[in-house]
Formats: structure tokens, sequence, C-alpha cells
């Protein structure tokens, strides 16, 4: 409804989008069979990808801007979007699914976000993957954010607020500038691969100042 305020999706997008975690993983799962890596990729993010666009259909096709149910209501409640569904729609079986819904994005994410973290713990720290080394591993990946969370739960929702700034980061300037210092393929010392670098550092960098923009501004 209003497209000058559509950069600011921008973080929130590459966010719900940030996967890349995860490959790392896959790859060990897989015993580094390329074929069927770059073949799950491709088909979990379509998944990933027609689910969002469902869902977004869904809400944005049924719940209004503004009003007493309304998507600007549930942001000033603080609320999701599902109560604004069953103010509208009277049939306990959609918001059923809604929630289902929901339940399982949120689950997914957060394993596969846990599996990552797990993995990479037990890599960085070099544990032993043994019963005892996985207990720790485990330990590791969830006591702090527990704890961080029982300790301050408005920190939860401030991190999501930089979030895509931290997936900017990591997710896209860091490859870029790891890509940069390689020998092969030599593709990325030519101009063309110089230039595209350069870009999605750029685009890394616009990000973050997205995400600035609109927790600065905005305020």
């Amino acid at each position: 409804s209003n497209f000058s305020s559509a950069p600011i999706a921008l973080p929130v997008i590459l966010t719900a989008f940030g996967y890349h975690i995860i490959i790392p993983s896959l790859t060990t799962y897989m015993k580094h069979d390329r074929k069927h890596l770059i073949y799950t990729i491709i088909v979990g993010s379509l998944l990933s990808l027609i689910a969002y666009c469902v869902w977004q259909f869904c809400t944005l096709g049924i719940v209004p801007v503004a009003g007493k149910y309304s998507i600007e209501t549930a942001y000033n409640s603080g609320s999701t979007i599902i109560p604004m569904l069953a103010g509208i729609i009277k049939n306990r079986w959609v918001i059923t699914f809604a929630q289902f819904f929901a339940f399982f994005a949120i689950v997914s994410s957060f394993l596969g976000v846990s599996l990552s973290l797990s993995d990479f713990l037990t890599d960085g720290f070099k544990i032993k993957k043994s019963w005892e080394g996985k207990l720790l591993a485990v330990v590791l990946t969830f006591v702090p954010p527990l704890f961080f969370v029982l300790s301050y739960r408005e920190g939860f929702l401030l991190a999501l607020e930089y979030a895509g700034a931290f997936v900017a980061i990591l997710l896209i300037f860091l490859p870029a500038a790891m890509a940069w210092t390689l020998k092969t393929p030599k593709f990325y010392s030519s101009i063309w691969g110089r230039a595209m670098l350069l870009s999605i550092s750029a685009f890394a960098l616009l990000i973050v100042a997205f995400v600035i923009m609109a927790r600065y501004v905005s305020a």
C-alpha cells in the first residue's frame, strides 16, 4: 500500500531467507555430495518461498492495513496477525491452520539455527563427536540464549530489529570478502568478478543502512 517504505522491508526479507548458516551442516550430512547439496538447497528454497507467498497472499489479502482488525492494530499492540484473522474470519478451522503454520514456521527456523550453531561450536572448539561432546555442544547452544531470554525478555525483539544487519554482514559481505581473496576460480580476480563482488558488498552495506534508518529515523 506504500511502496516508498518497501526498502525498509529488505532486511526482514533477507533475515527470513537467511538460511545459509545451515549449508555447512548439510554438506557434512550429505557427505560432500555437491549434486545432492545443490538439489536440496534449490528445493528447500522453493518450498519456503511458496509457503511464504501463500501466507502473505492470504494475510494481506484478508487483513486490512488499518481498522479494528488490521495490520496496524497488530503492530501497535505487539500481537501477531492471527488474532486479526480470527476477528475477521469466524472459522475455527482456518484459525487453527494459521496457528499450526505459525508454530511450524518458528520451530523449523529454530531447529535449523540450533543445528547449525551446534555444528559450528563443535568445529570451532574442536569438540569430540562423542556423546559427551554432543552434550557439551547442546549445552553451549541452548543455555546462553535461554539465560539471556529469561533475564532480558525484550532482548529477543531488540535483536530481531538488528538481525537484518547481522545477516547482511555475515551472509553477504563476509562471503564476498572471502571470495575476493580466492585464487581460484579466476573469475573472482577478473574485472567482472571484482565488479560483482563490489556490488554484493555495496548491497550488504545498503541493507545495514536500511536497518539503521528503520530503527532511528522512524523513531
